[in-house]
């Protein structure tokens, strides 16, 4: 336990009635079914864009469109696979995590032990304990920031891509092993993240195999890149999550932001934008997330409306950082208790 603080168990937690949190607890595989369903479609349909356009200049907008849906939807499902709420069925979870890690490049050894202390210690910087998932530092150059939501941007910003997923992996391949995984992964599963990372890799080298088989770059393209090309509307969406808001404070409604977002990227973020209630209770599963919100609402801060709104705030708020390391975006609540 850190000087001045008490311990990690006294976060703040809302009133709400036990019956209606056990109901809002319930999971579903016929909802998290439906869910990837329409994914799948969607995926389907701009992938057939992709392809009937390779070649134009059609192509371009096809695969931004395509690539967006790919990423951003993929790494909201393996995030909820990971909290184990994305389906009822255990099993199912573990499988669509798996799949999900794999498309992503978010191997799945590290992020089950650091997004399980992410939801710990969120947005904490002390060194035993640090947030890696989203507490960068703090940018210092606030250009660099907004290249980040660029399509190519982690490969623009060449400063940060040490920190890019894919480029980790590789490392961990290698047996170099990152500061995060030190911190986070129990010193028995880092052969795991090895062996795991090193599947990663052959899987892509595989994919580069039949793209030179066949004599296209589609394969790489759609499969392999989309996190790197597509990663415009999950950075929109993400950033909205801790940018900003104070450190080292254990009330959610302090670090965390929810902000409202539009039905379709509300979908392909799988309901994360209500990210104070899913820091609050993580076993909430996604698709309930706005009721409990209803619920709880009356004891959180007004939830911001639209990205255009939260990065009205977020964008000054960086800038500030850059000059004054202590600033952060004080956000008003209800009954504070901290």
């Amino acid at each position: 336990m850190f000087a001045g603080e008490v311990d990690l168990n006294t976060w703040y937690k809302p009133n709400i009635d036990k019956k209606i949190l056990k109901g809002l607890s319930k999971r579903s595989d016929q909802k998290g079914f439906l869910d990837f369903l329409l994914f799948i479609i969607m995926l389907v349909i701009s992938g057939y864009l992709c392809i009937i356009s390779w070649g134009t200049w059609w192509s371009l907008p096809s695969l931004l469109l395509y690539g967006n849906i790919f990423y951003c939807k993929v790494i909201s499902v393996q995030h909820e696979t990971n909290h184990e709420t994305y389906f009822k069925s255990r099993w199912l979870n573990k499988i669509f995590y798996n799949i999900t890690s794999l498309l992503g490049g978010f191997e799945s050894v590290r992020w089950k032990w650091s997004h399980f202390h992410h939801h710990t210690y969120t947005i904490f910087t002390h060194e035993e304990v640090y947030d890696y998932e989203n507490n960068s530092p703090r940018p210092t150059e606030p250009i660099r920031f907004l290249l980040n939501f660029l399509p190519l941007g982690p490969i623009i910003n060449i400063q940060k891509v040490r920190h890019f997923t894919h480029f980790e992996i590789i490392k961990h391949a290698l047996a170099i092993i990152s500061p995060v995984v030190k911190l986070t992964v129990p010193e028995k599963e880092i052969t795991m993240v090895i062996n795991s990372s090193r599947w990663y890799v052959l899987f892509w080298l595989a994919i580069i195999i039949v793209s030179i088989y066949f004599n296209s770059w589609l394969p790489i393209i759609m499969i392999i890149l989309p996190p790197f090309y597509g990663n415009t509307i999950l950075m929109i969406c993400s950033m909205t999550q801790h940018a900003g808001l104070a450190d080292n404070v254990k009330d959610h409604r302090k670090s965390t932001r929810t902000v409202i977002l539009n039905p379709f990227f509300s979908f392909l973020y799988s309901n994360m934008e209500y990210h104070i209630e899913h820091h609050i209770f993580p076993k909430i599963p996604c698709h309930n997330l706005k009721k409990f919100h209803e619920v709880v609402k009356d004891q959180m801060p007004l939830p911001l409306k639209g990205v255009f709104h939260a990065y009205k705030s977020i964008i000054p708020a960086i800038f500030k950082q850059a000059k004054d390391k202590n600033y952060f975006i004080d956000v008003q609540i209800p009954n504070i208790k901290i």
